[in-house]
C-alpha cells in the first residue's frame, strides 16, 4: 500500500459538494510510452547541488541494474557553482503523515520510507536520473547466468552506534525478511536470493534460487531493502527507533509530531550530507503547510495543484513541478463475495469515468493508467490506449444481471488523510448509483486504514490507495496478481496464464521479451479487473528560496536532500 498526494482540506469540501456531500461527512467519518503528465504552472528553479565525489565504480548499468531514465522533473535546476555550497545549519520539512512504524521491513505505506530512508542505506542506490550507484556495496559482480551476486562492502562504514557494518549485518538483513513472523510485505521483491553468504568480513554473496533481472534496482529502491544491524529486532524496537549508516542519525521520533535528524559525523561519503539537521514536522492539513511555508516556518513542503495555485505568486517561495510514480489505485477484495466474480468487478469498472475522477480529486493534474504508473519509463499501456475510459451504463447494468447481482450493497473505504482518496470514493459512489448499486463510503484514521486494509488481515470490500515508485513491473504485479503473491490473501485472484507470464518474467534477461510480457500482463490484468486502476499523478514540490541544490525525484523520495543546502 503507498500513498504520498492530498488534496487540502478547503479542496475537498468544494469536490465534495459537487458531488452533492457537505462537511458533514468529513466531520462524522474522521487513500508504448507517452509523455509524462505537463506541467501545470511554471516553477522557478532552484540550483542543484554540486554533485557529490561518487565512490568506486560499479559495472556499467544494464537492464538488470537499472530501470531506463525517467521523465525529467519540468523544472529542472541549474548545476551549482564549484564552491558555492555552504555547510551547516538546520532544513525544516513538512512531512504529510506520520510514518506509522519506522521498521523498514515491516512497513508497507510510503510515509515510513520518508521517515527512515535517510537514515538506513541499502547495498545499492538511485541518483536522480534513477541510475543504480554504489552504496554499502561499493562494487559487485554478477555471474553470467545470474544465480549469484558477490557484493564488495565498503571498508570504513560504521554503525550510528559506533560498531563495524560488515557482511554478517547483510545475511542477518535477508535473513529477517524471509522470516514468516516477520510478515514482510516486500519480502516477494527478494524471494528470488535464496540465501546470503558470508564470504569475508567485506564480501556478501546472494546466491539466487533463481535469476531475478531488477535485483540490483530492487536494493535501491528501498522497499524492504534497507540493511540494519545484525540483532536489531531483537534488542530494540525498530517501530520508533532506528540505528541505521545513512547521512544522518535519527535523534528523535514523537509520533504525530516530528522526526529530527542530525548528522552523521563518520558517514562514509565525508562530503555528505551538507545540513547539519533536518527537522522533519508532521503536518497533516496542506492549509497548515502552505501558511507554514508562507510564514518562514517550513522551508519545504509538498502541495496538491490547489496548493501549489495559492503560492505560485509568492516570490520566496519556488514550485517544482514533475513526473512522479504515483498511481492512484481502487482495490477489490476478491477473497469475498461477490468481487470473486469478475462480471461484477467489469460492471463495477464500466459504472466509473476516470476523467471524472482526475477532474474532481486532482483538479485534473494526472493521466489515465494501467497496472503500471502512466510516466514510468517504457513499461506502462498510453493514457490513450486504456482499457476503460468512458462509462456504459447499460453494459454495466447487463454484466449485473448476468451474475445474478440486484440490490448490491458494500463498503468503500478510504482515510481523509489523503483527501484526493475520499473524493475518488466519494464519485465511485454517485456512479455506482446509475447502475443501482449502493456503496457506503467509510473513512478511517490513516494508522487504522494501515493495520486493517493490509497484511495479513485484508479486511475490506474495496480500498483507495496507491502506489509509488517500484523500480520495475514485477514488483506493481507478482506480489498482489500471482497465485503465491504475498498481497494475494488465500490466492483469491487466480489465473495460470498471469502466473506462468509472471513467473518468466522474473527469470527472462531479455529486455525485449521482458516487455512483451509485462504488456501482456497488464492486458490481461485489465480484462479481469482485480483492481481499477485510475490516474498517475504530478509531483508538486514547494521550496523557500534559500533551499539550493534539492532536485526532485520520480520515485517521489527526497533523495537528493544528502545533497541539499540552505543559505540563511
Amino acid at each position: 500500500m503507498e500513498v504520498r498526494s492530498r488534496v487540502s482540506r478547503r479542496g475537498f469540501l468544494r469536490q465534495s459538494a459537487l458531488l452533492g456531500v457537505g462537511s458533514a461527512l468529513l466531520a462524522a467519518c474522521q487513500q508504448s510510452p507517452a509523455a509524462a503528465p505537463a506541467p501545470k504552472t511554471e516553477a522557478k528553479p532552484t540550483e542543484a547541488a554540486k554533485p557529490a565525489p561518487q565512490p568506486t565504480a560499479a559495472p556499467k548499468p544494464t537492464d538488470a541494474t537499472k530501470p531506463a531514465a525517467a521523465p525529467a522533473a519540468t523544472t529542472a535546476p541549474q548545476a551549482a557553482p564549484a564552491g558555492q555550497v555552504k555547510r551547516g545549519g538546520t532544513l525544516t520539512i513538512a512531512q504529510e503523515l506520520d510514518p506509522v512504524s519506522l521498521d523498514p521491513h515491516k512497513s508497507s505505506n510510503f510515509s515510513a520510507v520518508q521517515g527512515f530512508e535517510h537514515v538506513y542505506e541499502s547495498l545499492t542506490q538511485y541518483d536522480d536520473k534513477l541510475n543504480v550507484q554504489p552504496a554499502l556495496a561499493e562494487r559487485w559482480e554478477m555471474a553470467p547466468d545470474g544465480m549469484q551476486y558477490t557484493f564488495h562492502l565498503r571498508k570504513d562504514v560504521k554503525w550510528h552506534d559506533g560498531k563495524e557494518f560488515t557482511a554478517a549485518d547483510v545475511k542477518y538483513w535477508h535473513e529477517r525478511m524471509m522470516a514468516k513472523e516477520t510478515v514482510a510485505p516486500y519480502k516477494n521483491w527478494f524471494d528470488a536470493i535464496e540465501r546470503i553468504e558470508v564470504v569475508d568480513k567485506n564480501t556478501a554473496r546472494a546466491v539466487m534460487a533463481k535469476p531475478y533481472p531488477p535485483l540490483l534496482a530492487t536494493f535501491a529502491a528501498m522497499r524492504g531493502g534497507a540493511i540494519i544491524q545484525e540483532g536489531a529486532a531483537e534488542s530494540s524496537n525498530l517501530a520508533t527507533t532506528a540505528i541505521g549508516t545513512g547521512p544522518w542519525k535519527l535523534a528523535e521520533y514523537v509520533p504525530q509530531s516530528h522526526l529530527r535528524y542530525v548528522r552523521n559525523p563518520d558517514y562514509w561519503n565525508k562530503e555528505l550530507p551538507y545540513v547539519d539537521e533536518v527537522m522533519m514536522k508532521i503536518v497533516i492539513e496542506e492549509d497548515a503547510r502552505v501558511a507554514a511555508l508562507r510564514a518562514g516556518q517550513i522551508d519545504y513542503a509538498f502541495l496538491s495543484q490547489e496548493g501549489a495555485d495559492r503560492v505560485k505568486a509568492d516570490r520566496n517561495v519556488t514550485v517544482l513541478e514533475s513526473a512522479k510514480a504515483w498511481l492512484t489505485c481502487v482495490q477489490l477484495n476478491t477473497s469475498r463475495k461477490p468481487f470473486d466474480d469478475v462480471r461484477v468487478r467489469q460492471a463495477l469498472r464500466l459504472a466509473l469515468d476516470p476523467n471524472e475522477v482526475i477532474q474532481k480529486a486532482v483538479s485534473g493534474a494526472a493521466k489515465p493508467t494501467g497496472p503500471v504508473p502512466t510516466g514510468h519509463t517504457d513499461w506502462f499501456i498510453k493514457p490513450e490506449e486504456v482499457k476503460y475510459l468512458k462509462p456504459d451504463y447499460e453494459k454495466a447494468k447487463a454484466l449485473l444481471a448476468d451474475a445474478g447481482q440486484s440490490n448490491l450493497k458494500f463498503t468503500i473505504l478510504s482515510s481523509p488523510q489523503y483527501p484526493e482518496f475520499v473524493t475518488t470514493a466519494l464519485v465511485m459512489q454517485d456512479s455506482f448509483k446509475k447502475i443501482g448499486v449502493n456503496a457506503e463510503v467509510q473513512q478511517l484514521e490513516w494508522g487504522t486504514f494501515v493495520k486493517q486494509t493490509g497484511a495479513p488481515g485484508f479486511d475490506y470490500d474495496i480500498r483507495i490507495t496507491a502506489f509509488t515508485f517500484y523500480p520495475d513491473p514485477d514488483q506493481y504485479m507478482y506480489p498482489a496478481f500471482h497465485s503465491k503473491g504475498v498481497n494475494n490473501p488465500m490466492a483469491s485472484y487466480s489465473n495460470p496464464k498471469v502466473d506462468e507470464l509472471l513467473d518468466r518474467g522474473r527469470t527472462v534477461g531479455d529486455s525485449a521479451q521482458r516487455h512483451q510480457i509485462y504488456f501482456e500482463v497488464q492486458k490481461l490484468l485489465e480484462e479481469e479487473l482485480p483492481n481499477f486502476w485510475m490516474y498517475a499523478g504530478v509531483n508538486i514540490e514547494a521550496l523557500r528560496n534559500q533551499v539550493k541544490g534539492y532536485v526532485p525525484s520520480f520515485t517521489g523520495r527526497r533523495i537528493s536532500l544528502k545533497q541539499t543546502w540552505v543559505e540563511r
